[in-house]
């Protein structure tokens, strides 16, 4: 039998509860999965940052919760170490185990490591903050854990505000968004910043040697959130201050990892946290602006 019309109200059904921030978000997942696990642990990955201003989104949680925790490993280009993370996956099933997808790109193994975390039956979660988009509109990642977690601000013109997200919610859970965050053209901002993306990518091959790119390619499906790329000569801190003291709003996110990681050895924490600097490819930003700001650029590096 067909129904004229869908009416069966739980499938397909995500439970969206709106938070004061990311942040929040996390714990509350955390919280949850204490409930039956006040004994557990949780699996990081090498590569969480902190500032004075704001701390760390990720790891203060962890530390509130009181739960121990461990990290696995990623390279250069924040790609995860199979091996290690497997590894370490399977030293407890029962721990809590997050993936995150910096600056709105999943892993590019992501569905490989899903599915095999779902097969383990681990129970995993997926920091979304950089990827709202990536998973709203391009269905790319945050579907796959048993829960995961975004960051409004890192998308829309607001100052702060989170969502959690349970893929696999009860019948009995309702979600809450408020009016204001729907009410964006969100397939819109998903083009214009892809379209950026794609734009300043192709300005920044007249600079291939002075800078690398995490994500040359961006597959279908990606939004990202900035454009993080390796700086290989010039100094990032500088170059950071020069940028937006000419008004050009350049982030060094993950500048500074937590000190829980000084003594841990990857590529991602030793090397590509003293060198990353993101550009910003905002739904604001029109070509014009990004010309300008590659032209201030090769002023600055080439002086």
């Amino acid at each position: 039998m067909i129904t004229k019309k869908a009416e069966l109200a739980d499938n397909y059904k995500r439970t969206w509860i709106y938070t004061n921030s990311a942040r929040e978000a996390w714990s509350e997942i955390i919280e949850i999965y204490k409930k039956s696990n006040p004994n557990g642990s949780i699996l990081l990955p090498a590569y969480i940052g902190w500032s004075p201003k704001e701390g760390s989104g990720i790891y203060d949680s962890v530390v509130k919760s009181g739960l121990s925790y461990s990290f696995y490993n990623l390279d250069l280009h924040l790609q995860i170490d199979l091996k290690d993370f497997k590894q370490k996956a399977l030293n407890d099933k029962n721990q809590l185990v997050l993936l995150v997808h910096y600056f709105g790109f999943p892993d590019n193994n992501s569905f490989e490591i899903t599915a095999w975390l779902r097969e383990k039956n681990i129970f995993f979660v997926e920091d979304c903050a950089h990827a709202w988009l990536t998973d709203l509109i391009g269905g790319k990642c945050g579907r796959e854990g048993n829960y995961s977690f975004y960051s409004l601000h890192r998308i829309l013109p607001v100052n702060n505000g989170g969502l959690l997200v349970n893929n696999k919610p009860l019948v009995s859970e309702k979600s809450s968004i408020p009016y204001n965050i729907v009410s964006y053209d969100y397939y819109g901002i998903f083009n214009k910043r892809i379209s950026n993306y794609r734009y300043l990518s192709h300005l920044l091959k007249d600079l291939k040697d002075d800078f690398t790119m995490l994500h040359e390619n961006l597959e279908v499906g990606i939004c990202p959130q900035t454009l993080p790329v390796i700086v290989e000569k010039y100094n990032r801190n500088l170059l950071y201050k020069e940028m937006n003291d000419f008004g050009f709003g350049m982030v060094s996110l993950y500048h500074t990892m937590i000190n829980e990681l000084s003594e841990f050895s990857c590529d991602a924490v030793n090397i590509l946290s003293k060198k990353i600097i993101n550009f910003p490819i905002h739904q604001d930003v029109t070509k014009s602006d990004l010309d300008e700001m590659i032209k201030k650029l090769k002023e600055i590096i080439y002086v």
